[in-house]
């Protein structure tokens, strides 16, 4: 049974500790809220070390970055003097004639290239200043072009004051768009060092702030801690000298509740504390069980598996453990009780015993045990009223299949006769003037005609031979055609060309439900069509009869949700009966669009033991 939830003055809400036998904790003690204090303000250091560190790393980042654009100045400025002294070398040459002064030449243009490439490196990661660069480069190649042209013609003897002045006016002309474009690359570069220059400074004046404002609030947390340390040290007082008051009114508390027996234990699990419910349900004194262990409140049985134990192990892992059983009094007497078990721990979280609160529910028990068997026996005639509703069922399914047999085979032949004999008297009058007994008689051979007709279908609608002999995937288009000619209702049938035979209860249930069901749809949809779907899955078969006429109103709709209650037609009702005895369900969608009744029927093994044994007890 499961126990019952205390209300907000139910003693069992209560977890404290009776009479001052375990002390209550403060929300925060002196020592954690110093602990606090010290942590916060070593928490601020690391915090502003850390943003010590960021802003050197950046300061160290601006220097790298300052020493990168100095060095791209340097190889710059060395790239220009490297076209400088070849130049220079080449006029010495000319002027001179010395081929001595030709290695300066070709030194000169090795260290070109050499700082080129240098410089390609360094600004790899600026694509405008690889731009200028190839520029430059394209520029003072073609100055080299030049100098080495006029180098040329100086050893061959034929250069001319008019050519030399050509080739010099060419050179200045490709050097001076060399200097050009490496100027123009060097105050880029100067911008990048100029912003380097100014965001390295910043960073050196963060980092002064930084330790500044680091120093100031260590200092400033040191003395909040100084002044709250104070503080609690007199809040703490207070505290302690409350604590004791409310544990003295606490104990007074427990001690004069009679209704729960409330007392405490030790860690072991012997009683240190006991108040008067507890003396009043268990009938022990304080003075008798005070020290003795709590398993002597349980049933021998309970004790000899440990259950006193496993309850203690459970509280002290969990926090609590709630139970409900049998327990014993001094005199032997059994109640049934609701306890709960708590555990208590001290600041440190240790284990410093038990509070345990007991209430005698042995009533509530006997109540609830007595509600149980009657719903039991409620069941038990609902089951049994299902079972004689099945009964009867099957013995109105048995008597129909016997009235339509009769009526085929007694009546039915007994009108065939006489519809014989009324053609042979039709035969026997021609030729013999008696035109008005003829007319009389084949009216009557007519009247015999039909009602052979009518007791045919009416023994087949009591219970079809077809569906006995061949099974639903042939009776229900004979029956689906029938309706369509006596209705007027357009019918039309779809099923798997695979389904196979059902059992024969499964196969009778679901053409009593198609009967109904297109008989309500005759009767009260006023549908010019409807529909009928018979399909099987590995689990169940489904029967699905759907039209589009008005719809069922909304209140009988509602009605059918509970079990069919008030649903049009008793056969409806007893064909759900039917399913539901089987494990199978009746399902009912309307809408103003047409209506559709959809049977479910189980195939388990389990629903085709319970049909055999139903239908072996039918039979007996």
């Amino acid at each position: 049974m499961s126990a019952e939830t205390p209300s907000a003055a139910d003693p069992s809400s209560i977890t404290s500790p009776a009479a001052g036998a375990f002390t209550p904790r403060l929300k925060l003690s002196l020592e954690t809220r110093v602990g606090i204090a010290v942590g916060a303000a070593l928490a601020s250091l690391i915090a502003l070390g850390g943003l010590q560190y960021r802003a050197a790393r950046k300061l160290v980042e601006n220097n790298r970055s300052v020493t990168h654009t100095q060095e791209v100045l340097r190889e710059l400025e060395a790239t220009q003097k490297g076209l400088d002294d070849a130049d220079d070398c080449a006029q010495s040459y000319v002027i001179s004639g010395d081929t001595a002064v030709l290695a300066g030449c070709q030194r000169g243009t090795q260290n070109i290239q050499t700082h080129i490439e240098t410089i390609r490196t360094l600004t790899g990661d600026n694509e405008s200043q690889q731009h200028r660069l190839a520029t430059m480069q394209a520029e003072m190649g073609n100055s080299l072009r030049v100098i080495q042209q006029e180098i040329n013609l100086r050893e061959s003897g034929r250069l001319s004051t008019q050519g030399l002045a050509d080739l010099e006016s060419s050179i200045r002309r490709s050097m001076g768009e060399g200097r050009a474009t490496a100027a123009e690359m060097q105050a880029v570069e100067l911008d990048f060092l100029r912003e380097r220059q100014e965001s390295a400074r910043k960073s050196d004046q963060s980092i002064n702030l930084l330790i500044i404002a680091g120093s100031l609030a260590a200092l400033i947390l040191v003395a909040i801690s100084g002044v709250a340390l104070r503080s609690d040290m007199a809040v703490r007082r207070r505290a302690e000298e409350t604590l004791r008051e409310s544990e003295e009114r606490f104990r007074l508390l427990v001690e004069a509740v009679q209704d729960y027996a409330i007392f405490g234990l030790d860690p072991q699990g012997c009683v240190v504390t006991w108040n008067e419910g507890a003396e009043r349900i268990k009938g022990y004194a304080a003075a008798e069980i005070l020290g003795k262990h709590f398993s002597r409140f349980y049933p021998p049985d309970e004790v000899h598996s440990g259950k006193p134990q496993r309850e203690l192990e459970a509280a002290a892992r969990q926090g609590r453990s709630e139970a409900e059983g049998w327990r014993i009094r001094k005199d032997g007497t059994r109640f049934w009780a609701n306890s709960v078990l708590t555990a208590v721990r001290d600041d440190a979280r240790r284990l410093v015993g038990f509070t345990k609160i007991t209430r005698d529910v042995t009533e509530r028990m006997l109540a609830q045990k007595a509600v149980e068997e009657s719903r039991q026996k409620l069941q038990a005639s609902e089951n049994s009223l299902r079972e004689l509703s099945l009964q009867v069922l099957r013995l109105q399914d048995e008597e129909r299949k016997r009235i339509g047999q009769e009526m085929h085979d007694s009546l039915g032949q007994y009108l065939a006769v006489l519809k014989m004999k009324l053609d042979s008297i039709i035969y026997d009058q021609q030729g013999d003037g008696g035109s008005t007994i003829k007319q009389e008689v084949e009216e009557c051979a007519t009247l015999a005609e039909e009602c052979v007709k009518e007791v045919r279908t009416i023994s087949y609608l009591l219970y079809p031979p077809m569906l006995e002999e061949l099974g639903l995937k042939s009776a229900i288009p004979w029956y689906v055609d029938g309706f369509s000619k006596r209705s007027g209702i357009r019918t039309t049938f779809e099923i798997p060309e695979d389904f196979d035979r059902l059992p024969r209860d499964a196969e009778l249930i679901l053409f009593r439900v198609l009967q109904e069901s297109l008989t309500n749809v005759h009767r009260h949809s006023g549908s010019p069509t409807a529909h009928v779907a018979l399909m099987r899955t590995p689990e169940a078969v489904i029967l699905e009869v759907t039209d589009s006429g008005k719809g069922v109103p909304s209140n009988i709709l509602e009605e059918s949700a509970r079990e069919w209650v008030g649903t049009p037609g008793v056969g409806l009702r007893s064909m759900n009966h039917r399913l539901r005895q089987f494990g199978g369900k009746l399902e009912l969608l309307s809408t103003g669009a047409g209506t559709r009744l959809r049977a479910t029927l189980p195939l388990t093994v389990s629903m085709q033991q319970n049909r055999a044994t139903n239908f072996a007890s039918a039979q007996s």
